[in-house]
């Protein structure tokens, strides 16, 4: 019998999951997105974007392959936020679930493999969250590799520079203004015409139900007052900006068990995600003598990096 097996890749995170389609062989036969796919806030909504989003790459087929495809032949290869948490990932692989099988890793481990084609290398990612890893050895030995990651706890107590960190930094500072504890600012104001409020009351009830999606979306705000010079906005770039020269500074060092076992100061270092442009330049000069484009997407290193582990099982 000829198997009919299909792989998708899962780029999932706070603000939405693209997926990739591919045959047994590697074949790409096409790329879909749908919502927000971040298993630790919401684990049965991310199963439901990820469903979404396989039947939109499905229906991008051409047919007749299109009509021969189904749900229950295709192997899940997920990358998703929030997947480094134990119990976000256990509720989410107990999910009713339409696919042949699902493979779970984070957003974070899949965007490195994919940046560095399953070598080693590092990563950071600032988008709506933000974290950072690195990955040594090969994803092509079972005891030859390692992650060692940093960040990426969530907003409320993590994520910092992140467009989430961002967006709430930018409404402390104008809850200050409202209190007449600092000057008002460019950002200020942006923000307050953004959410449509005029008084502290008004933002608090605003935000109150807000989580990182939601802040993440006031993010452009800090970046256009911060591009036109706004001291408010400055300060907080400046503060993303050096926790991410920190982090990147701590990746040239794994530490397993309180132990350096190596030196990855020479290490390829991808910077990624909706923010990257922002910091980039902001990066000191040792960490951007370091930086690469990622080689593929996290979508392409997940389902290689699933198809590898189940090769050597």
């Amino acid at each position: 019998m000829v198997d009919q097996s299909y792989y998708i890749g899962v780029d999932g995170g706070g603000t939405h999951c693209r997926v990739q389609l591919e045959d047994k062989q590697g074949n790409v036969l096409s790329c879909a997105e749908a919502g927000p796919a971040n298993m630790m806030t919401n684990a049965a909504g991310a199963m439901q974007s990820i469903i979404s989003a396989s039947e939109k790459a499905i229906s991008a087929i051409s047919r007749p392959a299109k009509s021969a495809i189904k749900l229950n032949q295709i192997h899940l290869a997920a990358g998703l936020a929030g997947a480094n948490i134990p119990s976000a990932l256990n509720e989410f692989l107990n999910l009713h679930h339409p696919f042949k099988s699902i493979n779970v890793i984070s957003d974070l481990h899949a965007a490195c493999l994919g940046a560095h084609n399953g070598q080693s290398g590092a990563l950071i990612i600032c988008g709506t969250g933000s974290a950072a890893t690195v990955f040594t050895g090969s994803s092509t030995s079972t005891n030859s590799h390692r992650f060692n990651d940093k960040g990426g706890y969530g907003l409320s107590i993590s994520d910092n520079a992140s467009g989430g960190w961002l967006g709430l930094e930018a409404v402390k500072q104008s809850l200050l203004v409202f209190d007449e504890l600092i000057p008002k600012s460019l950002l200020f104001t942006s923000v307050c015409d953004r959410l449509a409020v005029t008084n502290a009351h008004q933002l608090v009830s605003k935000v109150a139900g807000f989580k990182g999606k939601e802040f993440g979306a006031l993010a452009p705000c800090v970046v256009a007052a911060y591009e036109r010079g706004c001291p408010a906005a400055k300060v907080l770039i400046e503060q993303g900006a050096s926790y991410l020269n920190g982090v990147g500074e701590a990746l040239t060092c794994n530490r397993i068990d309180d132990k350096a076992f190596s030196n990855d100061q020479d290490l390829p270092l991808c910077l990624v995600g909706g923010l990257s442009h922002v910091y980039q330049p902001l990066l000191s000069a040792g960490l951007q003598a370091r930086l690469v484009e990622p080689k593929s997407s996290p979508q392409a290193g997940v389902i290689q990096y699933v198809k590898q582990q189940a090769a050597l099982a």
